[in-house]
């Protein structure tokens, strides 16, 4: 398939954020209250480094039940006036987002967005790392990672937001739309500060088919052809943070997520959810 110049360009971007997750400020996922993916006056920028021990379930079939490892932590928001770039790796719904602000008024924001949706994988599964085929999964063609461009609509209230999204594929992935809503609240407790959100996201048939339809050409004895509907899941997020010292900080978090049956009866979904659990330190510069 051939991409326009705008598609290898944001394809590439968001190819060399992922190796930085891999070889894995203030929060400032855009998920939360108390985001700085807001309008600035200039240049402004923030980052912080660290390094987390975490337990993650699969639910791609033929792969280990459970994958533990320590990976580093790295997070950098950059801002001038109405654009952004914020890469965030402290909090498990965290990623790299690229955005144009275009009303931040009264509590309402209204952002231009461009952000990853879905990891890819192949027969050796999710992730860089991975040494050899997969027998369950020997066979199917690659999915590749997606990059979603669309709106975000945000009510900002004291302690908690809620937001709105539209993505649409630019990366010549699926070439289709993701719809997600998620409110969150945070909570601070003495030195504390707890942040939990809930999420419904929508995929459309184009999406949930690239992922995990089976086409004719990967239909194998163990795997039978499927074509999928639209689909959804649902999320759940826990993280806390607390200040060891005035530069240190430890951080834990804990990211549950369910999928609806579209998603759960492909031949290539072991099971119908995923969590995944973290602790660490990170050092704010």
């Amino acid at each position: 398939m051939k991409y326009t110049l705008l598609n290898r360009t944001l394809f590439s971007i968001v190819l060399f954020s992922l190796s930085l997750i891999a070889t894995s400020v203030q929060a400032s996922n855009r998920y939360y209250a108390d985001n700085t993916l807001e309008p600035t006056q200039g240049f402004a920028w923030d980052w912080s480094a660290g390094a987390s021990y975490f337990v993650e379930d699969t639910y791609l079939v033929g792969t280990n039940a459970y994958d533990t490892d320590l990976e580093l932590d790295l997070s950098l928001a950059v801002s001038y006036d109405r654009f952004y770039l914020d890469f965030d790796h402290n909090q498990l719904s965290g990623g790299l987002i690229i955005g144009y602000s275009i009303i931040d008024k009264y509590d309402w924001g209204l952002d231009i967005l461009g952000t990853n949706t879905q990891a890819g994988f192949d027969e050796k599964g999710l992730g860089f790392y991975n040494s050899g085929v997969i027998a369950e999964l020997d066979g199917i063609k690659s999915r590749r990672y997606d990059f979603g461009v669309g709106l975000r609509l945000t009510r900002r209230f004291e302690n908690s937001q809620i937001s709105f999204e539209y993505l649409y594929d630019v990366s010549g992935a699926h070439n289709s739309w993701v719809v997600n809503t998620f409110f969150s609240q945070i909570l601070p407790w003495r030195n504390w500060e707890f942040r939990s959100g809930v999420g419904v996201s929508a995929y459309s048939a184009d999406f949930t088919n690239y992922y995990f339809g089976i086409d004719q050409e990967e239909v194998a004895e163990n795997r039978p052809f499927y074509d999928a509907h639209a689909s959804t899941s649902l999320i759940f997020e826990f993280h806390a943070e607390y200040p060891i010292s005035q530069d240190w900080v430890f951080l834990a978090g804990f990211l549950s997520t369910w999928f609806s049956a579209e998603i759960d009866d492909s031949p290539i979904i072991s099971q119908g959810y995923q969590h995944k659990a973290k602790v660490g330190l990170r050092y704010v510069f």
